[in-house]
């Protein structure tokens, strides 16, 4: 009888070249605001009438269980909030206007199927197929523009304590469209459109306000970034000493994010004297800086600080030198991974669980990168 001779699992070009293709795209499309990964591309004609938009008319519809309801408190909710970011706004069709603002707010929202096109199901503020509950869904509209961005903001679910707990009280209706007025008046919406249309003008302005708080201050950065808004860098530069650590964080990653060579200096000064509790925020802007400036001096300044730094902050050194590809990485990390192995082999806690994965991603990728001179 002839004997069948065993395959042997050992790694194959092929898989390698599978795996580095994976790895490249998730880089790539972490680097692409969420609107860009996820919508038919649009023209620079598109994209100049999106930036001039200014005056906004609402087209309200609020739904409860009976039937259609008194929407002016949605309304003056919402028109408040673009007001504030400076949007001329109006309800009534026959003025100019340069945009349509659809919002429809259900008690109960109706079953929906999957999007015409896109992919937002995992994008903050997506519609989710799933909620039932109180929801305001919103869109917009151009005339000869089609838009897919899309956004819904929920409110909790109804109560009826004297059925129990699980019967709508009787005015459940108005409170559903009540509670989320109430949460009309706190939401991103205003902040997204702009960013959605490209004017980082306005979410600068707004920034710079002394009544904005701290989390739409870090929400605005985020977004700042997101657009690749170079615009931003001065006023992103001095968020980097907001004496709010999560507005701090913010600034630093968006400055990475947009990628302008200016940051490098900047992060490289948080990184290495800057807050202890920024120095991860740094090490995540400086890793999507190194990919995009090979001749700064970044690397070195990473692979002078990975060996002493705490393991949150050693993780994020990991993943940005992963993005680089940069074989003086190599040895460096293989101690790393080495000493790990020696010493916390049995360590099963989430942060060094999340450093064991950075290595073994950036092992593979810088240990399959070749120099110029190979």
């Amino acid at each position: 009888m002839t004997s069948i001779p065993s395959r042997r699992h050992t790694p194959t070009f092929g898989r390698r070249i599978a795996q580095g293709l994976i790895l490249a795209s998730v880089y790539v499309t972490s680097w692409l605001a969420p609107a860009d990964a996820r919508r038919e591309v649009l023209t620079e004609n598109d994209k100049a009438r999106l930036r001039q938009i200014d005056r906004i008319n609402l087209d309200v519809l609020a739904l409860t269980e009976t039937g259609p309801a008194d929407h002016a408190g949605i309304a003056s909710a919402v028109a408040a909030r673009l007001k504030s970011v400076g949007y001329q706004v109006g309800q009534d069709p026959t003025q100019a206007q340069d945009a349509v603002l659809k919002v429809k707010c259900e008690e109960h929202k109706t079953w929906e199927g999957t999007a015409r096109s896109g992919g937002d199901a995992d994008a903050p503020g997506a519609s989710s197929r799933l909620w039932r509950g109180p929801a305001c869904q919103f869109s917009y509209r151009l005339e000869g523009l089609r838009s897919d961005w899309r956004y819904e903001v929920r409110a909790a679910l109804l109560e009826n304590p004297k059925a129990g707990g699980n019967a709508p009280a009787a005015d459940s209706g108005a409170a559903a469209l009540a509670l989320l007025a109430d949460r009309l008046t706190t939401d991103a919406f205003p902040f997204l459109l702009a960013a959605e249309w490209g004017q980082s003008a306005r979410l600068l302005a707004v920034l710079d306000k002394p009544e904005t708080d701290a989390a739409a201050r870090a929400k605005i950065i985020g977004l700042l970034g997101g657009m690749f808004a170079t615009d931003a860098m001065p006023a992103l530069a001095t968020s980097l000493q907001d004496q709010d650590i999560d507005v701090a964080k913010a600034a630093a990653v968006a400055i990475g994010t947009i990628g302008h060579e200016d940051g490098i200096p900047l992060l490289l000064d948080v990184f290495k004297n800057g807050r202890p509790e920024l120095h991860q925020a740094a090490a995540q802007g400086l890793g999507r800086l190194a990919a995009l400036h090979p001749q700064a001096d970044i690397v070195p300044t990473l692979l002078d600080r990975l060996p002493s730094a705490p393991v949150p902050v050693q993780t994020e050194i990991v993943r940005a030198l992963a993005t680089t590809s940069d074989r003086r990485s190599f040895d460096p990390l293989q101690k790393l991974n080495r000493d790990i192995q020696a010493h916390h082999a049995t360590d099963r806690s989430p942060e060094m669980q999340a450093l064991k994965r950075a290595l073994g991603t950036a092992l593979d990728q810088v240990g399959n990168t070749h120099g110029a001179d190979e």
